[in-house]
Formats: C-alpha cells, sequence, structure tokens
C-alpha cells in the first residue's frame, strides 16, 4: 500500500482490487470490515472480486457452504456486503437468535465495486448481471468466441435487470510475464506457467 498511499498523482488514482475473495469461505461481516480499512487507506479506492469457491476441502473453514451450497453462499454474500458497506443493520444468526451487525469502520465509498468471478458457467454470467455487478473472468477453459457468447448473456441480464451495460465491465484475467523479448518470456515462464496450470486444474 506504500506506493498507493504515496504523493505522486498517478498513484493517488490506482484502484486497489481482490481477485478474489471467495466469500462463502468468510463471514460476510469479516470481509465487509477488512476491505473497508482498505478503502479508508486508499481514499474509496477498493474494490471486491467475489468467488464462489470449488475445492470441497477449502471449506473447512465453512463446511456449510461446500459446493453445491457455495453458489447460492455468494450470492446471498453478496447482499449481505453490498447491504453492510452502505450502512444498513444486516443479521446474523446466533447461538440464541439473531443480532444486527453493523460494521465498523465505515467505508468512505457508498458503494463497494464488485466483480462476480466465473470461470466460464453461463449461469453465473446470468446472475452477475442479475444484481448488477461486473465480471472478471479469464481463458482457461474457454476460447474467446465462447466468451463473447458469454458476455452477451450477461448484457441480456442487466438490461432485463434495468441495468446499462455501458456502465458495467467484463474484466479478462491474462497471465503476463514481462521481459526483454518474447523468446526470454518463452523460455523464463513457459515450465513454471505449465506447472501452475497443470496444478490449478
Amino acid at each position: 500500500l506504500e506506493l498507493l498511499l504515496a504523493d505522486e498523482p498517478a498513484s493517488k488514482k490506482i484502484g486497489v482490487r481482490a481477485g478474489s475473495v471467495v466469500l462463502p469461505l468468510h463471514h460476510p461481516a469479516r470481509v465487509a470490515e477488512d476491505w473497508a480499512v482498505i478503502d479508508n487507506l486508499t481514499n474509496g479506492r477498493a474494490g471486491l472480486a467475489i468467488a464462489s469457491g470449488w475445492q470441497p476441502d477449502d471449506f473447512v473453514l465453512r463446511p456449510e457452504n461446500t459446493p453445491p451450497n457455495n453458489k447460492t453462499a455468494m450470492m446471498q454474500g453478496i447482499d449481505q456486503l453490498r447491504r453492510m458497506w452502505r450502512g444498513e443493520t444486516v443479521d446474523f444468526p446466533t447461538k440464541t437468535g439473531t443480532f444486527g451487525v453493523v460494521t465498523q469502520p465505515r467505508p468512505v465509498s457508498k458503494e463497494i465495486e464488485l466483480w462476480v468471478t466465473t470461470a466460464g458457467n453461463p449461469a453465473t454470467w446470468r446472475e452477475a448481471g442479475e444484481i448488477g455487478a461486473t465480471v472478471l473472468t479469464h481463458l482457461l477453459g474457454q476460447s474467446i468466441e465462447e466468451v463473447a457468447g458469454k458476455i452477451s448473456i450477461y448484457h441480456d441480464a442487466l438490461r432485463k435487470a434495468g441495468h446499462d451495460p455501458a456502465n458495467h465491465k467484463v474484466t479478462l484475467m491474462l497471465h503476463t510475464y514481462v521481459c526483454r523479448d518474447r523468446e526470454q518470456a518463452r523460455r523464463v515462464a513457459e515450465k513454471p506457467m505449465k506447472d501452475y496450470l497443470s496444478a490449478a486444474v
């Protein structure tokens, strides 16, 4: 964060993004408070990409959200996170009933900028449009042409929910290695990248 808090004009405009918070593994109030701190430190430049998770063993943290419950937990958590960010009281279960939570510190931005992370499931693209979120995706397991088709699904869902697609982003993750030239980049990065992709899938 040191660069982002520096006096240089460019560093005062750089957004700080999480890509991605697997929300079903965390309590939404904790995520809201942690990222409100970042929003304060950067004067309102925090943003979150939210993922549902896929590795069943990860859900040892919150076994009630293990797939197939992860998608429902993600969408519910997004709604709760947005409401807490605005300063609303959100009820959560306790041992004896419920407790209304108002998170602290209060963020600088009035609304949290949210991406829904999708590996390519068309239903997730549609759901992102229905809730007016932006989208974070990649090209692992889907072609550019397939992504274009899913963007159409997303835009249709945005319109049906009363949102203007022109005001919403689709962010495409691309793994990048920067060096002197293409040959050096391939020589240095090819094996580690293949190892990473093999482990990821």
